[in-house]
């Protein structure tokens, strides 16, 4: 088992994540190791299990398993459970706890909308909102069926909580076979965008597009996970922050989206590079999924070490007091990471990987999955979180 807890993180932040994974078992041994090892130290609010189901009918019956096994567990007051399908580095199972430290002016409540189950916690001028494991019809739908209607039924929930689509502060969209192509030449990816955009459609992003990570799975169709955060406190600043060493995602060209859309263009992927959450003289930085990209081109043909390089290079400058500043946010110093996941390609990249991370993080916890990333000449994505000071 290993336990990434972020202790340092607490006097900072009201978001802690915590990484358990588990060797390979049944799947009903490897999730009662992982959630006995679990003690809540804060209010949990999403649990992410990571494995590797066969098959799609598998996928749906693991899911369903862990959404029964967690009620036990937590009763009426349990975390958003979400299933990825990647599989994880000791070939067993992995698990991320997302907990919420509470002031004692926060009202918590258990909600349930369009058959989404989701979180709320509201204080004076903040209202924050978890839901997560939001899947379409995975066994009867296609690619962009099941984005169109996991985004009817999201909006049906922020409809409901009278929160705007604006007030999305961190997304993960999680696509089966990411870069593959349907039978009338659809991109998985690009389907998804498209529907994204649709989503997006006649929003005003203030504060930037979310923090959001687009990455592959083996099977599960489309599942989305969010965070949202509608403030109508001063004090708070909510800002995208933008990587000078990379164009905007949500302003890539027409040349480095592929596939057919029904659209009068391929749509690009709406997401900044980071969110930003900053209070007085302290904040959270959710870094979006970042791969070896300058301008908008990838770097092929270099070998996953490079890659690798490039990736933290990325990452780095990204939480740089200097590009923190340039997004408006009074830091004193750069940003610290406090956690990765990484999605790599191909198994035999892993140690490589691995020495690169312990060399330069040898203190930070990180979760390694097998997945495709969102271009095929992609071999490893990086995302996580961080504090600011």
């Amino acid at each position: 088992m290993n336990d990434g807890n972020m202790v340092t993180a607490e006097q900072h932040i009201e978001i802690i994540h915590r990484f358990y994974q588990v060797e390979k078992a049944s799947f009903e041994e490897m999730t009662a190791y992982l959630l006995t090892e679990y003690l809540a130290t804060h209010m949990p609010v999403r649990m992410v299990f990571f494995g590797a189901p066969a098959d799609n009918s598998e996928y749906i019956a693991q899911f369903d398993y862990l959404r029964k096994t967690v009620k036990k567990y937590f009763g009426d007051k349990q975390p958003i459970v979400s299933y990825v399908a990647q599989p994880v580095d000791t070939g067993g199972m992995a698990m991320e706890i997302h907990e919420l430290v509470l002031t004692g002016q926060d009202m918590v409540t258990y909600q349930k909308c369009a058959d989404i189950p989701y979180i709320v916690v509201e204080r004076k001028g903040c209202k924050r909102l978890f839901l997560g494991g939001v899947t379409g019809d995975v066994l009867h739908q296609n690619i962009r069926e099941q984005s169109d209607d996991v985004f009817s039924r999201i909006r049906q929930v922020l409809d409901t909580e009278q929160i705007p689509v604006s007030s999305i502060v961190r997304q993960w969209n999680y696509i089966e076979k990411i870069t593959d192509y349907d039978n009338v030449g659809h991109q998985h990816y690009q389907d998804f965008n498209d529907a994204r955009s649709l989503f997006y459609t006649n929003v005003e992003w203030e504060t930037g597009y979310p923090a959001a990570t687009g990455i592959g799975t083996q099977c599960g169709g489309i599942m989305v996970d969010m965070d949202v955060l509608l403030c109508k406190d001063e004090t708070i600043l909510l800002t995208g922050v933008d990587n000078p060493l990379q164009v905007a995602a949500h302003a890539y060209s027409q040349q480095v989206l592929l596939g057919e859309t029904i659209l009068q263009a391929k749509t690009t992927p709406k997401f900044e590079r980071a969110k930003a959450i900053w209070k007085e003289d302290h904040g959270f930085i959710y870094i979006s999924g970042t791969a070896a990209i300058r301008g908008e081109q990838s770097l092929e043909g270099v070998g996953i070490e490079e890659q690798t390089l490039i990736t933290l290079e990325n990452i780095d400058y990204l939480v740089s007091n200097e590009n923190l500043q340039r997004a408006g946010i009074p830091v004193t110093k750069k940003g610290e990471l406090t956690n990765f996941r990484v999605y790599v390609k191909y198994w035999k990249d892993l140690d490589k990987v691995r020495r690169i991370l312990e060399a330069k993080y040898p203190k930070l916890p990180v979760i390694y999955t097998l997945t495709d990333v969102c271009r095929s000449e992609l071999l490893i994505e990086i995302e996580g979180v961080g504090l600011l000071q």
